[in-house]
């Protein structure tokens, strides 16, 4: 069987499944990903992602409503599972006193953000009869899955290493996203810990695909071109899921000048660090994350520093402070077009059916 066959059925697999036209996903990026880019991706033939990040249920439906105005195509809702450990009421109120200075200078509120839970979210998207839900930082409990599986809901997974995907075969997703080392955003690790979960994509998929057996894996980190697209399904990947490629799109919700700072951007510009909202995060960093190690405080987990901060981000973002927000960010990020959603999109597909081939 050529090359080329070879790689058109494995596509096909995930096509069939997602009943999209093409093998490419995008990723759902929090303070990124907008209803219209949502709409844009799946429109052009992708599956386009919407996150559901720290939303609350009646935002979530809202958003989903927006994006149904936008397209008739199959997309996907994204859901944070929650960690193991949660943050103490502790480790998260010693981050926000000690901002208490900067909340005062932006004219912040003066309050700890409270989180939604994944139970008021869930029930949100459950109710929206979505076609696809991809979970992030672990997989679904079996009465989460068992809820979506009635529907006949397709499970995406998004995992860091060859353990997690066996973990998220077994609670029933049907697709995998194997998440590299130079991905941008959040980090996905839910099984090993972060010190072991720095894996680089051409590493990662040879052993994901080979115990996700007949589950479809995507390839997600520094998907930049179709090149990119052709090297992650040599490797066994049946599609992609695009990301940074996408932040200085049209329909991006990043503010202009975090748009203009990614053209500058090379693939030793970003670091991975969790001062940002208690998450490993692959970002470039700015003044906030750097005074906040120069304090030597410790962080909180994953969501408690977010919710210490998130009054300093909103502040921050309707005052256009960079310096005080985190840009998500991936190795390959420099390759970002600005373009509308359906021109890069377009550009990315007629590159891989070019080096393709009939």
């Amino acid at each position: 069987m050529s090359l080329q066959k070879q790689i058109r059925d494995r596509a096909q697999q995930l096509t069939s499944l997602l009943s999209i036209q093409y093998p490419i996903i995008a990723s759902p990026m929090m303070g990124v990903t907008t209803p219209a880019m949502v709409a844009a991706v799946s429109n052009a033939g992708g599956l386009g992602s919407l996150p559901c990040g720290v939303m609350t249920g009646d935002a979530i439906t809202k958003a989903i409503a927006e994006v149904r105005a936008l397209t008739d195509k199959p997309f996907a809702v994204n859901l944070r599972v929650p960690p193991r450990e949660m943050p103490t009421a502790e480790s998260t109120q010693m981050i926000f006193d000690a901002l208490e200075p900067l909340r005062e200078e932006l004219g912040a509120k003066h309050e700890v953000a409270t989180i939604p839970t994944f139970e008021e979210q869930f029930e949100a998207v459950l109710a929206s009869d979505v076609p696809v839900v991809s979970f992030s930082f672990g997989g679904p409990r079996e009465v989460f899955a068992e809820a979506l599986e009635a529907k006949g809901t397709i499970m995406m997974g998004n995992v860091n290493s060859t353990r997690e995907a066996k973990v998220m075969k077994v609670a029933g997703c049907q697709v995998i996203i194997a998440q590299g080392w130079e991905a941008g955003g959040p980090r996905q690790y839910f099984e090993n810990p972060h010190e072991a979960s720095q894996v680089g994509l051409m590493a990662l998929l040879p052993p994901a695909v080979r115990v996700a057996q007949n589950v479809p894996v995507v390839a997600a980190g520094a998907i930049m071109s179709g090149q990119a697209m052709i090297a992650s399904m040599m490797l066994g990947a049946s599609g992609v899921q695009i990301g940074s490629l996408l932040l200085r799109s049209h329909e991006s919700a990043l503010w202009e000048a975090a748009k203009a700072q990614i053209a500058w951007a090379d693939d030793a510009t970003t670091r991975v660090i969790d001062r940002g909202t208690g998450r490993m995060t692959r970002v470039l960093e700015t003044g906030l994350s750097q005074a906040l190690a120069d304090a030597e405080l410790p962080t909180a987990t994953y969501p408690g520093q977010l919710a210490a901060l998130s009054s300093i981000y909103e502040a921050a973002s309707a005052q256009n402070r960079i310096d005080l927000l985190e840009i998500p960010l991936g190795q390959g990020a420099q390759g970002a077009k600005a373009l509308s959603t359906a021109a890069i999109m377009a550009d990315l597909v007629e590159q891989y059916e070019q080096l393709l081939g009939e």
